[in-house]
């Protein structure tokens, strides 16, 4: 089979002929047929994780996969052979720490993580445990399920830390791969949605994605746009830099909570008025667990919420990696097996 290794960081992507894994007891064989990219894919690739020693190389990298169940391992009664699954940035956990035994299998002090410790979704077959599954509904493509078993949950999930209602005012700072995503959940649950981006050239995609108000960041003032629009009840920030958070986070309404999606190592400024007068908050969202996945991609076949797709072939993964990193993407990016 064919799979897509990064041998050592910051050096390019070299193809290589492997065998087809073998399942081990309690995980199941996947046939790719598709495995969407994320900035954390560019990280492996560029060395970039903050932890030393967390992404192990040579890897495989990818985790956004969706495929279908090939081959069983021992003791293994779901899936059944031919399900329909993906694989989540969440690869495996202990179970039994404080966190896992909260539930927050995300946060486990023994997280493996699917593309980064374990060999991920740039190739032809995988191997993975049936705790890290989600099934994939029928009405959504594999290469939509892909980009939503990452970009999409994160969104789906940021909304819900977000305390997010129907009709409430949603501000999307970004308009790349996760914040298109953004905007298209918000506005199908219900809310009205303001794009915030130093792109103009992004205002038509936006409104076609369900903005009602576009906000230039280069040249405008971004709080008093949003204040002058009623103030935004949750701020999702996906871009990969503190400045715009600072920059919208006066604009949130009283009790209005603005959630960083996008990881930056600069620091975010919020004077303290602004959280005591109003209540207003700033937190973070990483992920999501199983049932987050599930009820997001329900959601999102139930209602139409479709990414905009850049495809490339597997062998392209290259040039995707690349188009990410330079932002020169349209939606998501996601690689193609067939």
């Amino acid at each position: 089979m064919r799979a897509m290794i990064v041998e050592q960081p910051k050096t390019d992507l070299i193809e290589q002929d492997r065998p087809i894994p073998e399942p081990a007891p309690g995980s199941v064989r996947i046939k790719i047929h598709a495995c969407g990219i994320c900035h954390g894919d560019v990280a492996v690739w560029q060395g970039l994780f903050p932890y030393k020693g967390f992404a192990t190389y040579p890897r495989v990298p990818g985790h956004e996969v969706a495929g279908v169940v090939d081959a069983l391992g021992e003791g293994v009664d779901w899936p059944a052979k031919g399900d329909r699954v993906g694989v989540p940035w969440l690869f495996s956990y202990c179970g039994h720490c404080r966190a896992c035994q909260r539930g927050d299998f995300v946060y486990c002090k023994d997280t493996r993580v699917t593309g980064v410790t374990d060999d991920g979704g740039f190739q032809d077959y995988m191997v993975a445990p049936v705790t890290s599954l989600s099934s994939i509904p029928e009405a959504i493509p594999f290469e939509e399920a892909g980009p939503l078993m990452c970009a999409g949950l994160t969104v789906f999930k940021g909304l819900e830390v977000g305390n997010f209602e129907p009709g409430d005012r949603v501000a999307v700072i970004g308009m790349g791969g996760l914040g298109h995503l953004g905007v298209r959940y918000a506005h199908a649950m219900g809310g009205r949605v303001a794009a915030i981006s130093s792109s103009k050239a992004k205002k038509s995609q936006a409104e076609d994605w369900g903005a009602e108000l576009f906000i230039d960041a280069s040249s405008e003032d971004v709080a008093a746009r949003l204040q002058a629009w009623g103030g935004a009840d949750v701020i999702l920030s996906t871009a990969p830099s503190a400045h715009p958070v600072t920059q919208a986070f006066p604009g949130l309404a009283q009790r209005g909570c603005c959630v960083v999606l996008g990881g930056s190592p600069e620091m975010i400024e919020v004077r303290a008025g602004l959280l005591l007068n109003g209540e207003r908050k700033l937190t973070g969202c990483t992920t999501g667990n199983r049932e987050d996945i599930r009820r997001m991609l329900d959601f999102a076949a139930a209602n139409g919420v479709h990414p905009t797709l850049t495809r490339f072939k597997l062998t392209e993964a290259q040039a995707a990696l690349e188009a990410h990193l330079t932002g020169k993407l349209n939606g998501r990016a996601v690689l193609l097996m067939e």
